[in-house]
């Protein structure tokens, strides 16, 4: 009866330990997950959610993230609806008022063209790149965002320009405006995206933004875009 206590204590002592080890090293790491929903007059819809995080810390890291969307248009009288999903790995460099990464990974899609619409991110299934820049400063009005993608399965590229400047602040709440620019290309077509854009910045590091503007395509179909998205801290 006393060896049962001790092997049981014993195991309860082991999982404490390694719970408390798990907890230690989530603690270390932060993760951030995003969401945008985009709309045209063209009835083309993008659901697009994604998570990334990295280690705690100023300087070279590792990055770790999950992309996936669901996206539906209309080809003549019938309806097409694309769905992929994108795990990568990369390197991010963080430092003091902003942070730059890069990461490749494999976007897995049930539709492998990348022709269509005009959307806010490449196309097509096979190996993929990505990068993405964002400075926030140290205090100035001014932000700034590039963000690229490269799908090398589908040769589809998509890039986007974003500078927004702060318009009020209210303890570490603000909100912002600005404008952004988005080029899209691939097989036989190619698009610009611009529009203007309003932030609302709260104080936890939630973000929500609201976007409108032009999708100009080399072949036509002119549209005018709509789109939500957020950003919601999930470690920090």
């Amino acid at each position: 009866m006393n060896c049962k206590t001790r092997r049981w204590g014993t195991l309860a002592t082991s999982f404490v330990l390694c719970f408390g080890a798990a907890k230690q090293a989530v603690a270390q790491w932060t993760a951030v997950s995003y969401g945008v929903a985009e709309y045209d007059t063209k009835q083309t819809l993008l659901l697009l959610a994604g998570v990334s995080a990295t280690p705690k810390g100023m300087g070279l890291q590792p990055v770790l993230s999950l992309q996936a969307y669901t996206l539906g248009y209309d080809v003549g009288s019938s309806r097409t609806n694309v769905f992929s999903v994108r795990p990568a790995a990369g390197l991010g460099y963080n430092y003091n008022g902003g942070d730059i990464d890069g990461t490749i990974g494999y976007a897995f899609s049930n539709n492998k063209t990348s022709t269509g619409p005009v959307v806010s991110t490449d196309r097509g299934q096979g190996v993929d790149i990505a990068g993405e820049w964002d400075h926030w400063g140290t205090g100035g009005p001014m932000g700034y965002q590039a963000l690229g993608s490269y799908n090398f399965g589908g040769k589809s590229f998509w890039g986007r320009g974003r500078v927004t400047t702060r318009v009020s602040q209210h303890g570490a709440a603000s909100t912002r405006v600005g404008a952004e620019a988005a080029y899209l290309s691939g097989p036989g077509y190619s698009a610009w995206q611009p529009g203007g854009v309003f932030e609302w910045h709260a104080a936890g590091g939630q973000i929500l933004g609201l976007a409108a503007g032009g999708k100009f395509a080399n072949s036509g179909g002119n549209a005018i875009y709509f789109r939500i998205e957020g950003l919601l801290p999930l470690l920090r």
